[in-house]
């Protein structure tokens, strides 16, 4: 009898290990939930074009900077040299907004949007309340980072051309960008794909971000675009000129 007891004991020992193994295993999963992917198979489509149209862009930089290389190395005559150097003098000044470039792109107003009726305050304060928001600084650095990070050559606020040194920031209540003001409506121009732009900016959700300010963004393709040069007067501060051997 004491033996039968024993294994019952046992058998229910057992049982109850194997009921308590189950249940932290439950707890932890509770606790723990796996996260699944909730995008959907068109955002990830998009997102893994993007990265192909990135690397695609990448390629092309290397090839044509081995492509320079081989021209300075291959160069058979101090004419041709030069001749090397000028075109890449040229890009170069394209690329740091001195001159006018010309080309397919986009232009982007940035508009109040219109208050539905329901959303005004009413006398007895039972209407929603909409606040007067307004534009600032890192709404507008946030929409030129996503149009250069998606291959726009150049970039221009309100006429101004941007460069790698401009400064986009608030002072008092209103923008500037370096030592210029500008006012709302803001319109951007940006040179590059316009498809390619246009997708960034709705996968990045940048409409309905600046819904949340009552703004609108208005988006439109141009064939023929073009954005002026920088005419900012640049201070050298220290860069010197190199002095010949026997100069004093």
């Amino acid at each position: 009898m004491l033996q039968k007891s024993r294994k019952i004991t046992f058998i229910l020992a057992i049982i109850s290990a194997i009921i308590g193994v189950m249940l932290t295993v439950q707890l932890r999963s509770s606790l723990h939930p796996v996260h699944k992917e909730s995008r959907s198979i068109s955002e990830l489509r998009t997102t893994l074009q993007k990265e192909l149209e990135k690397h695609k862009n990448l390629l092309a930089d290397i090839s044509k900077y081995n492509q320079l290389y081989y021209q300075y190395e291959t160069s058979l005559s101090e004419d041709e040299s030069i001749s090397v150097m000028k075109e890449e003098l040229a890009r170069n000044r394209r690329m740091a907004g001195m001159v006018t470039v010309e080309g397919e792109g986009v232009v982007l107003e940035v508009v109040d949007a219109k208050i539905p009726d329901e959303h005004i305050l009413d006398e007895n304060m039972t209407a929603p309340v909409v606040g007067d928001y307004t534009i600032d600084d890192e709404d507008l650095r946030w929409l030129v980072n996503i149009l250069f990070a998606n291959g726009a050559q150049a970039v221009s606020i309100n006429g101004h051309r941007l460069i790698s040194t401009t400064a986009i920031r608030n002072v008092g209540d209103t923008i500037q960008i370096d030592t210029r003001t500008i006012q709302p409506p803001y319109e951007l121009k940006a040179l590059g794909e316009p498809d390619v732009l246009l997708s960034a900016l709705k996968l990045e959700g940048v409409e309905e971000n600046f819904q949340l300010a009552n703004k609108k963004v208005l988006a439109e393709k141009k064939d023929k675009l073009m954005i002026s040069a920088n005419n900012e007067t640049r201070a050298i501060q220290y860069m010197k000129p190199v002095k010949e051997k026997g100069d004093s």
